[in-house]
């Protein structure tokens, strides 16, 4: 069928994904430098030809923009009995006949879709017979002009969906990953229940909550802390055990330094550079309090709390969230939290064992 828009025409059509790449210039792999397009990404190609896979049956209703090199590929037309025109080219039918053809169409949009379905990438169960086919918008050896307005449109308009919107969305899908699977329910919970210090500050999708943290950010530090796999008594901790957890946790750490999650003001604390440092020395708290055989209880925390500011030696004033430095970036946050908890868990060791050195 052909569009017309202005002075332009395009026209779209459907082919097998199978055969198009084969017309493609074969010599584009990962990491290649490409005139107008960014290198190809591995992981992303192979994410989506597990997509389309026949197991899970992925669907590409997006068309895929193409333009053609030179004149191997011939539009062609003619009259229909209702005396209209109607436009057509003959593409290969199969990858021999594809080879011909290589080189012959420039992906304008949509690579790494049309390269997921190379040899090299594609699901072993996806045959040359399974039927697959994917929409297409083809331009006819498009002019200078007309490549740039197409990668303006494709690069430079369009808005990326929101991170966290798209969390909101996939949980609604029933589409999460096993990490979200596991944090979701956590995270949405630490949002609701009374007694949680995050109640009611969770952006869970695109609402405005000032000073909010988003729930895929917190999906992101729980993660890196290994909340899921700590174990008591060889179990694992349920959605409300973890819930429980974090909610006495944290409120320890607001009375420690008097400030609340609920009113988040400049203090670094409140900030999500600071909760992702106390979040992710959580695990740290957990392990001590069970080889002390101690209850998790606001006051064990406390007191923990209190052992990692000796263990770091700070004067009266001074506080964790000093070293302004080691919050502005994730990186520097994650290795200073691992840098404490190592330092934590070995001051601890040297208390209980008051100093005790058996090689004396």
């Amino acid at each position: 069928m052909d569009v017309h828009q202005y002075d332009k025409a395009f026209y779209t059509g459907k082919i097998n994904p199978r055969i198009l790449v084969c017309m493609t210039d074969q010599s584009i792999d990962v990491s290649t430098l490409q005139d107008a397009q960014r290198p190809l990404e591995k992981n992303h190609l192979q994410d989506i030809a597990d997509y389309v896979s026949p197991r899970t049956k992925g669907m590409l209703p997006a068309s895929v923009m193409i333009g053609t090199r030179d004149d191997r590929l011939k539009l062609q037309q003619e009259i229909a009995p209702d005396g209209t025109v109607r436009y057509f080219i003959f593409f290969p039918e199969t990858p021999e006949e594809a080879r011909q053809y290589e080189n012959s169409i420039d992906i304008i949009d949509g690579q790494h879709r049309l390269f997921a379905f190379a040899n090299k990438y594609r699901d072993a169960e996806m045959k040359d017979s399974t039927i697959y086919e994917v929409p297409f918008s083809l331009f006819i050896t498009p002019d200078l002009r007309t490549r740039r307005q197409l990668f303006t449109v494709t690069n430079e308009k369009q808005k990326s969906v929101n991170p966290n919107l798209l969390l909101f969305l996939k949980r609604q899908l029933d589409m999460l990953n096993q990490v979200e699977m596991a944090y979701y329910p956590v995270v949405d919970s630490l949002n609701g229940v009374e007694n949680s210090p995050l109640r009611g500050r969770i952006i869970m999708s695109a609402e405005k909550i000032a000073k909010g943290y988003k729930a895929k950010e917190l999906i992101k530090i729980l993660d890196k802390a290994k909340l899921s796999q700590f174990r008591v008594a060889g179990e694992a901790l349920t959605v409300e055990g973890m819930v429980k957890v974090i909610s006495t946790y944290l409120n320890a750490w607001e009375i420690f330094y008097g400030l609340e999650y609920q009113h988040p003001g400049k203090e670094t604390m409140t900030k999500i550079s600071g909760l992702r440092y106390i979040l992710l020395l959580l695990p740290t708290f957990l392990d001590y309090s069970v080889s002390r055989r101690e209850k998790f209880t606001k006051e064990f925390v406390l007191s923990v709390i209190q052992k990692l500011a000796d263990c770091k030696g700070l004067a009266e004033g001074q506080t964790l969230f000093d070293r302004s430095l080691e919050f502005r970036g994730e990186g520097a946050t994650v290795k200073m939290a691992a840098d404490d908890a190592t330092e934590l868990k070995s001051y601890l060791a040297d208390l209980d064992s008051e100093g005790f050195n058996p090689f004396a």
